[in-house]
C-alpha cells in the first residue's frame, strides 16, 4: 500500500490556475457565439470552475468539507434562476456555504 502512494510523478494544477481557467473559458463562451450551442456550454463549464474553485480556495479544513461546500454552491446556483420558493431554497443553500466557508476559516 506504499507503494501506490509514494508514486506522485503526476502533474498537477492547482487550484487558482483552475479559477483562471474558467474565468478564461466564460469570458470566451460570453464574447463569442455560435449555432450549436458550444460557448454557451463553455460559458457554463467556466462559470462553474470559477465559482467551486474559489469556494474550494475559500474553506479550509478536511478535503471532504471543502468538496462539500464546492459541490453545494454549485448546486445552489441555478436555483437561483427560477422563483418563488425554489429561489429561496436556493439562497439557504448559498447562505449555508458562506457560513460553513466562514466557519471553516475562523475554527482554523
Amino acid at each position: 500500500m506504499d507503494a501506490l502512494q509514494e508514486n506522485r510523478s503526476t502533474p498537477t494544477v492547482s487550484e487558482s490556475s483552475i479559477v483562471l481557467i474558467g474565468l478564461l473559458f466564460a469570458i470566451v463562451g460570453l464574447v463569442f457565439r455560435d449555432s450549436f450551442g458550444f460557448t454557451s456550454l463553455l460559458a457554463a463549464l467556466g462559470i462553474g470552475l470559477v465559482v467551486a474553485g474559489t469556494v474550494y480556495i475559500a474553506a479550509e479544513g478536511p478535503e471532504v468539507v471543502r468538496l462539500s461546500l464546492a459541490f453545494v454552491s454549485l448546486v445552489a446556483l441555478p436555483l437561483l434562476s427560477y422563483g418563488s420558493v425554489v429561489r429561496w431554497i436556493g439562497a439557504m443553500m448559498v447562505g449555508a456555504v458562506v457560513v460553513g466557508v466562514s466557519y471553516s476559516r475562523i475554527s482554523k
